[in-house]
């Protein structure tokens, strides 16, 4: 059996929120001019840094869940190899028994055949 593994699409749209989490933070200092009481912006200055701090929180509570998701979706692969390994030894135990029960049933038809054969 194989392990699951994300489509590639989902690969790109992880490392894209990645990344957005780096630049959003790296706004922040530069809204913090727009923050200064004197200036005649200030109102939208709070708004902006209000709004990516928000932005700023969820992404980061969406790289929390993924990574939560990341090590579950990792779990299941090395349960589901588990489960494969063990498959495969009673396959081949069942094997070794269905062996073993033509080597008896030609056993047994060779003693039926001794019991009722005529004696001399």
């Amino acid at each position: 059996m194989t392990t699951l593994t994300l489509p590639q699409e989902h690969e790109v749209l992880l490392k894209t929120m990645l990344n957005m989490d780096d630049k959003v933070d790296q706004l922040l200092p530069l809204l913090d001019l727009l923050n200064d009481p004197d200036h005649p912006m200030s109102e939208l200055g709070k708004a902006l840094i209000e709004a990516l701090q928000r932005i700023s929180e969820d992404l980061r509570q969406a790289t929390n869940l993924r990574e939560e998701h990341r090590a579950a979706l990792d779990q299941a692969n090395e349960t589901n190899a588990a489960l494969s390994q063990m498959l495969q030894a009673i396959s081949g135990q069942i094997q070794d028994i269905r062996t073993e029960n033509r080597s008896l049933k030609q056993q047994i038809s060779e003693i039926h055949g001794l019991m009722f054969s005529p004696v001399d």
